[in-house]
């Protein structure tokens, strides 16, 4: 706990998660089910997430993978019915841990052209994009192959990136689907060392108060705890703002980035379906009220975005009070991304997302590319249901009217020419939320899919379950696959928002790397 400013105080407690993910967890690494699917190796389970808001008959999603035969299945069922699970085979493949790239360097490293290479250029390993190859053989099966970078600081060799096959130890020294050898290097110097993984608490329950008045309550889940196929980035539960529930969640599922014709040519993705759960080090100085992970700032915490310079002491999320507001951030890497997830809350109700997007020395992040975030914000104006959603346009698209009524899940543009803008309320007692665009939020290509989404909630629709990849149509946003023409008026409806970045370093523009929306109350 600290007091920032007369009268302010924030609270950090310990929240502890429901008792019965741990059970659930433990009950499927020995499922006859599963075990009759992916066989009786040792079993690990992923991305292991209850689905209802009814917890005393929660439903839940979870991928279990046998890392022997590569090969995973999702499952579903209810926590109270766990003989009557469904399971099917999954495409699913998880990132390489930091043991198996540690193994795979070492492994690199032995080869003897790997050798000369790094002795004649001075090279040192990275972690790229891809992170992981995938490698099917002709009987369908497929091996871990795991993708090593190496980088150098001068000559005409400055990137390569090699694949490393875990199952014998073999070096793929011209792997598929990685970027060509170059001379090419964009971006600052990653840091060296960094700093140790924080254990800790998953999720903590935050409070923003004004004398005894409440002015934020709401459970804070780290990234590598968030929820989703590839995780969410810092997630916000159970938001209640002067006492009404705000939002039920509140996240980013889906983070994707796409490349021009430069990229595509030099071999850089051409897409990424990239990840949220892996937290990385940044600069943050304050207590640590509960724990590590979690630090109580004094002076604001530095990203890479604020800084310009990769690394720090710090792993986890950072709370600052400063000017009327409470942000929350955390910095995030997948591969040589460096990606800032944050969220503001101020005092007058104003909830500000925020994504940036930056990046370490890499052979591809100079060639322009588009990164895509979406968010997915589920919410629960005063109730779960009874909630509408209403479009203002200017001028008015429908006649004699500026905001009209979403009665069926419908996918939107964003529209400057019309000022468009949306609210979520509370058909009871007309109090809500409006969502007003970013200046710099863009609009969406057709790798990009959408801008908005107004969808009816349903348990399990907490991403579109597509784990990372390269190929567009599996890392595409595939949002529109919740669309079933369902009503929306009157119900529990859930928002996707998505944000798009252009990153021209020829042309920087003035937006900055950041992305995100206002959201802003009316009659709270």
């Amino acid at each position: 706990m600290t007091e920032q400013e007369s009268g302010l105080r924030i609270t950090v407690e310990p929240y502890d998660p429901e008792p019965a993910i741990s059970a659930t967890r433990m009950a499927l690494l020995e499922h006859p089910a599963v075990r009759a699917v992916l066989g009786d190796a040792e079993l690990s389970v992923h991305n292991l997430e209850l689905s209802d808001k009814d917890s005393d008959r929660a439903g839940f999603e979870a991928v279990v993978h046998n890392a022997r035969t590569c090969r995973s299945a999702h499952v579903s069922g209810r926590v109270d019915e766990l003989e009557s699970v469904s399971v099917r085979p999954s495409d699913f493949l998880p990132l390489a841990s930091e043991d198996e790239y540690g193994q795979a360097v070492e492994l690199a490293l032995r080869d003897p052209r790997i050798a000369e290479l790094v002795d004649a250029h001075g090279l040192t390993p990275y972690r790229p994009m891809p992170p992981v190859l995938d490698s099917p053989e002709p009987d369908g099966t497929r091996q871990r192959v795991i993708a090593v970078g190496l980088r150098g600081e001068s000559g005409d060799l400055a990137h390569r990136i090699i694949g490393v096959r875990l199952a014998d130890g073999s070096v793929i020294h011209e792997p598929a689907g990685v970027a060509h050898p170059t001379s090419d290097n964009c971006e600052a110097t990653p840091a060296e060392g960094g700093c140790e993984p924080s254990a800790g608490r998953d999720q903590v329950r935050v409070r923003v108060l004004r004398g005894s008045a409440v002015l934020w309550d709401l459970v804070v889940v780290r990234p590598e705890a968030s929820s989703g196929t590839n995780g969410s980035g810092i997630e916000l539960r159970y938001v209640d703002y002067k006492g009404r529930r705000v939002l039920h969640r509140a996240h980013v599922p889906i983070l994707n980035v796409e490349y021009g014709g430069a990229g595509v040519r030099a071999g850089c993705g051409p897409t990424y379906r990239d990840w949220q759960n892996s937290e990385t080090c940044f600069e943050a100085v304050g207590s640590e009220p509960v724990g590590p992970g979690w630090r109580l700032c004094t002076i604001p915490p530095q990203t890479i975005l604020d800084s310009g310079h990769d690394g720090g002491g710090f792993r986890g999320v950072a709370l600052w009070y400063h000017n009327g507001g409470l942000r929350l951030v955390s910095q995030l890497q997948a591969g040589w991304y460096r990606y800032i997830s944050e969220w503001h809350l101020l005092d007058n109700g104003t909830i500000q997302p925020r994504f940036g997007f930056a990046a370490v020395a890499n052979p591809c992040t100079c060639k322009v590319h588009t990164h895509h975030a979406y968010w997915r914000l589920d919410f629960d104006i005063i109730t779960p249901g009874n909630n509408v959603v209403e479009e203002y346009n200017n001028p008015p698209i429908i006649p004699g009217t500026h905001w009209h009524t979403k009665k069926y899940e419908i996918r939107r543009t964003r529209d400057a020419a019309h000022n468009r803008h949306w609210r979520v309320r509370n058909k009871g007692t007309f109090m809500g939320y409006t969502i007003q665009p970013g200046p710099h939020d863009g609009t969406a290509d057709a790798f990009g899919a959408g801008d908005l989404w107004v969808l009816r909630y349903h348990a399990g629709e907490i991403d579109d379950g597509h784990g990372f990849s390269t190929n567009p149509y599996v890392s595409r946003a595939d949002i529109d696959k919740f669309l079933n023409s369902e009503s929306v008026d009157g119900q529990d409806v859930v928002l996707w928002y998505g944000g798009h970045f252009v990153h021209d370093q020829a042309h920087p523009g003035t937006g900055g790397h950041i992305v995100g929306p206002d959201l802003v109350p009316f009659n709270w």
